[in-house]
């Protein structure tokens, strides 16, 4: 009897040691993440203060962070009022973007991979895109063809808008950024 209490207690111990360590590390950890409006970022992970959490998410290969300085990138999983991103809806990306030597903005699925799209593009550079007399960015991202700075969607699904910033000052104060400093993700429609 004995025996099997400690075999239960062990498969037990084991089971959920194994469990939550794979569930501290499998996604971006919570640890560390600033939330700007609807944009995510972990400004130290490239530098040394990186917790233990997020040195072994990016072990697993995922990606390489922006070093201390070198820039910050910027993840949107929903939009400005909330709502997750989807495939099936047509988005308004529109704004300003913080003080830069330049940016990149683009599409992803949900593991930060690019989508394999019929056509190429995926993202846009600061360089690429046709900006108003203001000066301001207006993108639509959306399954279907628009006029203008078009970004294509996967046709349905969940997906994440990147924004990488090269050399900018907020990657060391990402916390005293605000929304207004930052692109506005408007969702238009849904089909």
């Amino acid at each position: 009897m004995r025996i099997l209490d400690l075999a239960y207690i062990l498969t037990l111990g084991a089971g959920l040691g194994l469990g939550s360590a794979h569930w501290a590390v499998a996604g971006r950890p919570a640890l560390g993440k600033v939330e700007v409006g609807p944009w995510m970022a972990w400004p130290r992970s490239g530098s040394r203060e990186i917790d233990p959490y997020m040195r072994a998410y990016l072990s697993r290969g995922v990606h390489l962070p922006f070093g201390s300085g070198e820039g910050l990138e910027l993840i949107a999983e929903r939009d400005s009022e909330g709502q997750a991103l989807d495939g099936r809806c047509r988005y308004r990306l529109s704004g300003v973007t913080p003080t830069t030597r330049g940016w990149t903005i683009g599409i992803t699925d949900g593991d930060g991979l690019p989508f394999r799209l019929t056509l190429e593009r995926t993202s846009f550079t600061d360089s690429q895109i046709v900006r108003p007399e203001d000066g301001q960015i207006a993108i639509v991202a959306s399954s279907t063809p628009e006029a203008g700075n078009w970004l294509p969607l996967p046709a349905s699904g969940r997906f994440q808008i990147r924004l990488r910033l090269y050399d900018t000052p907020i990657s060391s104060q990402t916390g005293e950024t605000r929304a207004s400093n930052l692109p506005r993700i408007t969702r238009a429609d849904c089909r």
